[in-house]
């Protein structure tokens, strides 16, 4: 098993599984993002997940480089995607906690949507890490 096979799984499954306990213990789920995940001031862990991300993405860039694996491209780009949310997290908190609460607490249909993307997306990484890797 090579690295983006792995990086396809991990990846995949948690996108597939956080999806179903966001509707099936919504308050709870609500509960942690708000009161612990994303609390009112920015907490200090988003810096250091954000520095492992950033490290992670690095590390793809570096193996899609110096192996001959082949579409790793494809996983290292989408995972580069990922800075994308990063970044908002980071340097547009509020404005980022203000769109989890909206859509948690008063549009449900966003996050229903959100959810079924996320759980495609999923189903595709780790179809990725069957059929491609």
């Amino acid at each position: 098993m090579n690295y983006f096979q792995v990086l396809s799984f991990i990846f995949g499954a948690v996108l597939i599984l956080t999806r179903p306990a966001m509707h099936l213990f919504p308050q709870k789920w609500n509960d942690f993002e708000l009161n612990t995940a994303y609390t009112e001031e920015q907490p200090k862990w988003v810096w250091y997940v954000a520095g492992v991300g950033l490290l992670l993405v690095g590390f793809t860039w570096y193996k899609h480089f110096t192996t001959n694996i082949p579409y790793s491209l494809v996983m290292s780009i989408f995972l580069s995607l990922t800075i994308v949310k990063t970044s908002q997290v980071l340097f547009n908190y509020q404005q980022f906690r203000s769109f989890v609460i909206r859509v948690l607490t008063q549009d449900r249909k966003t996050l229903a949507a959100i959810n079924v993307s996320v759980m495609v997306l999923g189903l595709v990484v780790v179809s990725m890490g069957v059929f491609l890797y």
